[in-house]
C-alpha cells in the first residue's frame, strides 16, 4: 500500500503537533452536509463552499455509496485518522487506492489543521509535485499540543516545500518558453513572499490541538461539527506501528457515508 505524503512529514516532525478546535465543540448538526455512521458511532461533517471541487466530489461519492464499508486504515495518535481506500471494504476486488482519479488542489491559506478539520490525503511531492488530492482518501485531524516553536518550524518547512513546488512550475514554463530568466527572477515577477501564519491563526492554535506541519500543503475541505468523541475512540485503536503504516489491529468501518438534506 502506498503511503500518502503527510506520513513522511509526520516522521520528520515527530509529535510536534498543533491546535484549534472546530471539532471539539458539539456544534450545530444543521450545518452538517455528511453523516458518517461508524461501528463506534456517528460523525457529522460540514463541507466548505470555499473548496467547491472537493465538496462536489465528496457529495457525489457519498451519494453513490462509494465509501460504505470502508475501514479506518491508518491511525496515528496525536495526529489523525485516515480512511477512504476502497480496498479496505470486506471482500473488495478494487485495485486502486482511491476512486481512480486525482483532484486539483484547492488549498485555502485561511484554513489550518486544527482539531476536527477534514482534509484530502495525497501522494508525496516527488511523485505529486502539484499537490493534487486523492479522490477519496481523507483524514480527520486529532492533533497534539502546539507551541510557538512548532509553528515557526512549520512555516520554514512549508516555505521550503512551496519553493520546490514553484520550481517545478517554473521549469515547465521555461521549457515551453513561457518565462525567461532564472528562478529568482520568476519568484520576483510573481511577487513571491515567504508565507507566514497570521496572528489570528497563531491565536487559534493556542491551548488547542492540531497538526501545523501539514498546513498549507493539503486541501482542507471540511470540519467535524459533531462526533469528535467518536473520532478520538478510533484514534486510540491499537496499531501495527509506523513500520507497517499504522494499520489498526481492530477494524472500525464506516457503515455508511451519506449526504444530509440532498
Amino acid at each position: 500500500m502506498k503511503r500518502f505524503s503527510f506520513l513522511l512529514i509526520f516522521m520528520a516532525f515527530g509529535l510536534m503537533i498543533s491546535c484549534e478546535n472546530s471539532g471539539e465543540s458539539e456544534g450545530d448538526v444543521s450545518e452538517a452536509d455528511i453523516l458518517i455512521e461508524t461501528d463506534n458511532g456517528e460523525i457529522y461533517i460540514k463541507l466548505y463552499d470555499e473548496t467547491p471541487r472537493h465538496k462536489e466530489n465528496f457529495l457525489k461519492l457519498a451519494g453513490e455509496g462509494f465509501f460504505d464499508g470502508m475501514s479506518f486504515h491508518r491511525v496515528i495518535r496525536n495526529f489523525m485518522v485516515q480512511t477512504g481506500d476502497p480496498r479496505t471494504i470486506e471482500g473488495s476486488t478494487a485495485e486502486g487506492d482511491d476512486a481512480g482519479y486525482r483532484l486539483e488542489e484547492e488549498i485555502n491559506m485561511e484554513f489550518i489543521h486544527t482539531e476536527g478539520k477534514v482534509a484530502a490525503a495525497r501522494y508525496p511531492d516527488d511523485v505529486n509535485p502539484k499537490w493534487e488530492s486523492s479522490s477519496s482518501q481523507f483524514y480527520i485531524v486529532t492533533g497534539g499540543t502546539v507551541t510557538e516553536e512548532n509553528l515557526n518550524i512549520a512555516e520554514e518547512y512549508y516555505s521550503s516545500n512551496l519553493q520546490n513546488k514553484l520550481y517545478v512550475e517554473y521549469k515547465e514554463k521555461l521549457d515551453v518558453g513561457e518565462v525567461e530568466g532564472d528562478f529568482n527572477d520568476y519568484l520576483a515577477d510573481m511577487g513571491f513572499i515567504y508565507p507566514a501564519y497570521t496572528e489570528a491563526q497563531r491565536i487559534a492554535y493556542r491551548g488547542k490541538r492540531g497538526t501545523p506541519n501539514l498546513d498549507f500543503q493539503y486541501t482542507i475541505f471540511g470540519e467535524v461539527v459533531k462526533g469528535m468523541d467518536v473520532v478520538r475512540t478510533i484514534e486510540m485503536l491499537p496499531t501495527t506501528g509506523a513500520e507497517n503504516f499504522n494499520v489498526p489491529t481492530k477494524t472500525v468501518r464506516m457503515i455508511s457515508v451519506k449526504p444530509i438534506n440532498q
